[in-house]
């Protein structure tokens, strides 16, 4: 029984040991992952393909060029006639002024708004590396749990053996305690098919083979908890580099040049043209004209496409302003989970899990003096363990809350978890925590 206190009376000690901090560990992977991935490559070829087609929107239609031959009469009569003559003629449309900046306008707001593709696959990636990552240190941190648990629980089935044999306890305590390590057992497979799992998501984040392995020294552990940001930062953080949102608004300027521009194709465009004759001997002709074209069908043709171009910059507008208030309250409700999951992993730290050790010790004090049966040594124990499993839950799912913040994603709940369930007696102690 002396054995058996002293094992139990170390087990806060190694909770509170201090542990590797998980940020540079996470960054590492991260880096990897940016390093290595096809899409963000993809989308990076696609962002770049997009700035080239910059320069073309501006430039000039190309030039018409032509040479002809005009014979008079049916015998090659160069030189010879009046009207024979050998002609090189060039043609320039030439767009109205101002029409060809803004079609160069435009494009340069589509290479902007497809390089925003890259900037979303970088935090896409980042949050689902940082997400994944916190599912495999909490299966980790489950696994280490569930083998102290056993290993306290063969230690309560040696303890309830001896006491059997010397008539001081019954049989039942020894089935037990002997249950209990089986269903302890079950659980170990869970956590480390949970493991598996979290492994096998981590390497294809990383583009890892299907057995590499992917080392972790960082722990989950009460006490080391992430900084809250403030609502006022976080939201003007979110409304500045959500990748969605700057695309918004970049569409709404683009089709504003393109409401520009119809209004613009209502003034006619110009073509100029020159030649060049050779009559042989006789003396070389030659010619230049301006024209112009005359929106004649503007009623039909022109005016609709105004028309058109203003209703785009409408729905432009509406939209960014919708996307903004998505922004704005997506980030509340993270902030929110955010502060609920860090309160609730500060009360694990400060007075949970004390309380629970407390309890424990309390326990075995009044077990010594007969004044309570055993299973309230075992029930105490119980909830011990399963509020700190409790707890890995909590920690594991505040990562996984920064992540969602700072990715910055516009849909809800991308690694978002159910509230925790209130912990129960010893036989609860072997189910996975309900996060």
């Amino acid at each position: 029984m002396a054995l058996f206190s002293a094992a139990l009376l170390l087990l806060p000690i190694q909770l509170l040991h201090a542990q590797t901090s998980a940020s540079t560990e996470v960054d590492r992977l991260v880096a990897e992952a940016l390093e290595k991935n096809p899409e963000l490559r993809a989308a990076r070829d696609l962002a770049s393909a997009a700035r080239e087609r910059i320069r073309p929107a501006g430039a000039l239609p190309d030039p018409m060029v032509s040479l002809s031959y005009e014979n008079d009469g049916t015998a090659f009569s160069l030189g010879e006639m009046q009207m024979t003559r050998l002609s090189l003629m060039a043609e320039q449309q030439l767009p109205f002024p101002g029409k060809l900046r803004l079609a160069e306008e435009i494009a340069t707001k589509d290479a902007e708004r497809a390089a925003t593709l890259p900037d979303r696959a970088v935090l896409s990636l980042t949050g689902a590396v940082r997400r994944a990552y916190a599912g495999l240190l909490e299966a980790r941190e489950n696994l280490r749990l569930v083998e102290e648990q056993l290993s306290t629980w063969r230690g309560i089935e040696e303890v309830s053996r001896a006491r059997y044999a010397a008539g001081l306890a019954t049989q039942q305590d020894v089935l037990r305690a002997q249950a209990e390590r089986t269903r302890l057992a079950q659980l170990r497979e869970a956590d480390r098919a949970a493991e598996e799992t979290a492994l096998s998501e981590v390497r294809q984040l990383l583009f890892r083979p299907p057995d590499a392995a992917v080392p972790t020294e960082a722990r989950l552990v009460p006490g080391e908890l992430l900084l809250v940001p403030s609502t006022r930062e976080s939201i003007a953080r979110a409304l500045e580099a959500t990748p969605e949102l700057r695309e918004a608004a970049l569409a709404k300027e683009r089709e504003r040049l393109g409401a520009d521009l119809a209004r613009r194709n209502l003034k006619p465009d110009f073509v100029a043209s020159a030649g060049y004759m050779n009559r042989g001997s006789l003396p070389l002709m030659w010619s230049a004209s301006v024209g112009v074209t005359v929106p004649l069908w503007a009623g039909r043709k022109q005016r609709p496409l105004i028309a058109e171009a203003e209703r785009l910059t409408s729905a432009a507008a509406a939209t960014e302003a919708s996307l903004r208030r998505l922004v704005e309250a997506l980030t509340e409700e993270r902030l929110v989970r955010i502060r609920r999951l860090a309160a609730e992993a500060r009360l694990d730290a400060e007075g949970l899990l004390e309380q629970d050790r407390l309890s424990v010790e309390a326990a075995l004090a009044s077990y010594r003096t007969g004044s309570v049966p055993f299973v309230s040594v075992l029930e105490a124990l119980g909830t011990f363990f399963a509020d700190r499993r409790s707890a890995v839950g909590r920690l594991a799912g505040l990562l996984r809350a920064r992540a969602d913040l700072d990715e910055l994603s516009l849909e809800r709940g991308s690694g978002a978890m159910p509230p925790a369930m209130p912990s129960a007696g010893p036989a609860s102690s072997a189910s996975p925590s309900k996060m």
